[in-house]
């Protein structure tokens, strides 16, 4: 035996009956080998293809393929190498001065491009803020319900991650007054409150314009940053929503994370912090990668300066507007206020639905995807789980509008098994 064979015997001896979990640190390892907040439920077989409308991300037409194709190749054709080396700092500077433009624009409140730093996606950007800001057992006050996938990342940096209820004003800042008192009164460090302050995910509510101030006044009383999630802020459809609290703030005590996910397309990986020179100089110490996707960023900056984007923007918002109002309408012929008690939101691209009494939530989405229509367990969006959720998220961005009336049609059926007490076994 070779003396590279006898090393990987050993390996594979030492390594082959051994759990992951073992190498796992303490967060990740209670995760390992569990269902994610997006998976299907175990053990259910649809009776029929499945109709998905779980997932956020854009309507495939509405992808401006071609657009982004010419501006790539654009790209390429420059002389130089600059779109296809390490990028380092705030990222292309003609994107970030793009942003500052419209923002200046529509916010009524002048910035420049050095109020923007680019990261790869909105999530990117609450990773580096969070390992920038927090130390384990900080405070960070959230919404509940909100997007998981934000809560994923301040659990990772240890942070005491505490809540308070959402209603049809958004956060609700009488609780969230309560909270800081006691909070304070224990002596915690209360470090950030998080919003996603319009069409909020996934309850669709926005944040009135008297509560965005009563927040900034806590904030400010309670020493704690606000970090604004504006991943759907620019879906609106009847009104925009107020001014934003960077804006309002005049960027002090707010820290602010958009992207072009929702608007675009989610794989182009491209969002951005936006706040105060001087706070994004901290985050930029964070940044351990070797820079930006350089090519990325500088294609989407061409299509930008192309004036794609207002065209493409408006067309979307009336896109997602009418499959709103056709879901609305579908679940309405289909009975389901019988079941369910819902309002369409005002942008997005959730309907928010609370489950009437007689159903359970489990038995119901268990039901659902055996019927073959999947939406989300409102569990997965609660940090207390199945214990304090009544509510399904029905997505209407990505799936074609023709198969709204046999989503609801299907989602009837399930509701009808439950509540006459025929529901799919739970397993395991």
């Amino acid at each position: 035996m070779t003396e590279l064979a006898e090393v990987q015997q050993a390996l594979a001896a030492h390594w082959q009956d051994r759990s992951p979990k073992e190498i796992a640190n303490q967060l990740s390892a209670p995760l390992f080998g569990t269902a994610g907040e997006w998976d299907l439920p175990k053990g259910v077989e649809p009776k029929r293809e499945l109709l998905y409308l779980a997932v956020g991300i854009p309507d495939a037409e509405s992808l401006p393929k071609q657009a982004l194709s010419d501006a790539a190749a654009a790209v390429l054709d420059k002389p130089g190498d600059l779109a296809l080396r390490y990028g380092f700092g705030l990222g292309p500077e003609a994107l970030r001065s793009w942003l500052a433009q419209r923002r200046s624009q529509l916010e009524g409140f002048a910035v420049d491009a050095d109020w923007f730093q680019m990261t790869n996606g909105s999530s990117g950007a609450i990773d580096l803020i969070v390992r920038s800001l927090i130390d384990p057992g900080d405070v960070i006050i959230s919404e509940n319900p909100t997007y998981m996938g934000t809560l994923h990342n301040f659990r990772g940096v240890r942070a005491d991650v505490r809540y308070v209820p959402v209603d049809d004003e958004g956060l609700n800042t009488d609780a969230l007054a309560d909270l800081l008192a006691q909070l304070h009164g224990e002596g915690k460090r209360i470090k950030l409150i998080y919003t996603i302050s319009a069409f909020q995910n996934p309850t669709g509510v926005t944040l009135s314009a008297a509560r965005r101030v009563r927040l900034l006044e806590l904030a400010c009383q309670y020493d704690a940053v606000v970090l604004d999630d504006e991943a759907y802020r620019e879906l609106w459809f009847e009104q925009p929503p107020p001014q934003s609290l960077s804006a309002m703030a005049q960027g002090y005590g707010v820290i602010t994370v958009g992207s072009f996910s929702k608007t675009v397309a989610t794989g182009i990986r491209i969002g951005w912090i936006h706040a105060r020179p001087e706070i994004l100089a901290l985050f930029g110490r964070m940044r351990f990668a070797m820079g930006q996707n350089q090519f990325g960023l500088r294609a989407f900056g061409e299509f930008l300066n192309r004036d794609e984007y207002e065209p493409h923007l408006e067309q979307v918002r009336a896109l997602y507007q009418r499959k709103r109002d056709l879901l609305h309408e579908a679940l309405l012929q289909a009975g389901l206020a019988q079941y369910l008690d819902w309002q369409p939101p005002g942008g997005g691209f959730y309907i928010w639905a609370k489950l009437k009494p007689g159903l359970e939530l489990q038995a119901l989405w268990r039901t659902a995807v055996e019927e073959g229509i999947a939406v989300n367990n409102g569990a997965g969006f609660s940090p207390g789980g199945a214990e304090e959720a009544d509510c399904i998220r029905i997505a209407y961005a990505w799936t074609s509008a023709d198969q709204f009336a046999e989503a609801a049609r299907r989602l009837r059926l399930a509701c009808d098994r439950v509540a006459a007490g025929d529901t799919t076994p739970q397993v395991g």
